[in-house]
């Protein structure tokens, strides 16, 4: 009894650790593009604004002017496209 019990706990644990993290992988993306000098990612015509953390700052402020690939969280406020950085590498041009 107590085995399927512990069983049973485990599985809703489990469900519930799923449940989520879904909606956050959902607003996950990927981008290239060229970091301004507004400290500002410039992508297929479209400008997204770096959320203020550690990996937005050092992308902002070290790689003025170069083409990079970021992965972060996107969020989209009326005509405002924000991203929060999570990891970005440089590409070559």
């Amino acid at each position: 009894m107590k085995r399927s019990l512990g069983f049973v706990v485990a599985i809703v644990i489990l469900t519930t650790i799923c449940l989520l993290i879904s909606p956050v992988a959902v607003n996950r993306t990927t981008i290239v593009g060229e970091v301004n000098y507004s400290y500002q990612i410039v992508a297929d015509n479209e400008i997204y604004e770096v959320s203020d953390n550690a990996a937005g700052d050092d992308l902002v402020f070290n790689y003025i002017a170069q083409k990079v690939k970021v992965v972060g969280q996107l969020k989209e406020n009326d005509d405002l496209k924000i991203i929060t950085v999570e990891s970005f590498e440089v590409v070559e041009k």
